[in-house]
């Protein structure tokens, strides 16, 4: 029973996951990391790595949420969602389906085109679709990260597998501490231990070796093998399993932390929506050899569909040396250094413009 709804959402995950990278919204990838722009397209949105306080709340929310999915649902990440427990699931599940004496070999053997596959999907996060395509059989560098990646995964799903649950997982540990006694859980009935046949079918199929009538532990991934065999054996007599999930959803510190990590999740959203379509910033770097000259540096922030071209301008106790013309890519940002002279006594603030068609950005910066 509670295999099938896993596989189900393993699917269901897979599918979100490896279809994402191929979702546009305004022609750009609605969930991308562009390094060499240092910029992250989120669903329509551009976020700079600069803009930290966006950053910041956006990773906030993260946080509390995985907390308060902790705290109520326990190790439902584990079990559920988790990459080292989901994948390996997913190829004997697949396994299984061959011949009895290939099943032995069969998981590790499907193990290799899905971590391949898991391999290249990763790249599609820092890469369009296409690119990465093209990249994979002309680039070095991204067909060794492919490589390198590949071998880390099979290794970490295959070899190391359940090991890696039951002794360095960080988030088990951290899972301990998070616990109270209403988190869900899997937990044997002791009230009808007496009744149990000690079949221990619960502990052959268990993926991380641990006998769960001997009570919770922290190597637990919450999978529901053990309920399942318990059930299988169980329910031909007409009796409930002794083992089950146990706890309360549905109490006070559940709705805590919903509403704090809906208003984390709201407060980023309004800082996302409220970020203006261009900015426009100048900082001063310097002074050049020549007298009464200040070199400032420029940035303009392209958020919108449509290209811009801007002239740059200062207020008339100076004047622009060099280039003035600004043009900057859609979702994308432009910056440059321009040379700003005043005559002889003017000092304070300069005031720089950026000007184009519906746009009018203002900044100031010191004339020492």
């Amino acid at each position: 029973m509670w295999q099938k709804r896993r596989r189900i959402a393993a699917l269901l995950q897979a599918a979100a996951i490896l279809g994402l990278p191929f979702v546009t919204i305004g022609g750009e990838s609605a969930f991308r990391f562009d390094i060499p722009g240092m910029r992250l397209y989120l669903f329509g949105s551009v976020l700079w790595i600069e803009e930290f306080s966006l950053v910041l709340a956006g990773t906030l929310f993260l946080l509390l949420l995985g907390i308060g999915v902790t705290v109520i649902f326990g190790r439902i990440w584990c079990g559920w969602l988790c990459p080292q427990t989901v994948i390996p699931e997913l190829a004997a599940w697949i396994a299984d389906r061959l011949p009895g004496n290939r099943r032995r070999w069969g998981a590790r053997t499907v193990l290799l085109p899905l971590t391949a596959v898991v391999s290249f999907s990763l790249l599609l996060y820092f890469l369009p679709p296409g690119e990465a395509f093209r990249a994979l059989f002309r680039s070095k560098i991204v067909t060794g990260f492919f490589l390198v990646q590949w071998a880390v995964l099979y290794v970490m799903l295959g070899p190391v597998g359940p090991l890696f649950c039951r002794t360095v997982c960080p988030y088990s540990m951290l899972q301990n501490a998070l616990f109270d006694r209403d988190t869900l859980v899997i937990e044997f009935d002791r009230k009808r231990e007496e009744e149990c046949m000690r079949c221990d079918l619960c502990r052959y199929v268990c993926p991380v070796e641990i006998d769960i009538k001997e009570g919770l532990t922290r190597e637990c991934t919450a999978c529901a093998e053990c309920i399942d065999a318990c059930r299988l054996m169980t329910f031909p007599r007409g009796i409930e399993p002794f083992i089950s999930y146990r706890g309360t959803v549905i109490r006070g510190k559940a709705l805590l932390w919903g509403g704090v990590s809906a208003a984390a999740c709201l407060a980023f959203l309004l800082l996302l929506a409220r970020q203006p379509g261009v900015s426009f910033s100048v900082q001063w770097v310097g002074k050049p050899a020549e007298a009464g000259v200040n070199r400032y540096r420029y940035q303009v922030r392209n958020r919108g569909k449509g290209p811009l071209s801007l002239t740059l301008g200062v207020d008339g106790r100076f004047e622009i040396l060099g280039e003035r013309e600004i043009r900057v890519a859609p979702r994308s940002r432009s910056a440059g250094d321009v040379m700003i002279r005043g005559e002889k006594g003017e000092g304070g603030p300069v005031l720089f413009e950026a000007a184009g068609p519906g746009v009018n950005l203002r900044d100031r910066a010191g004339f020492p």
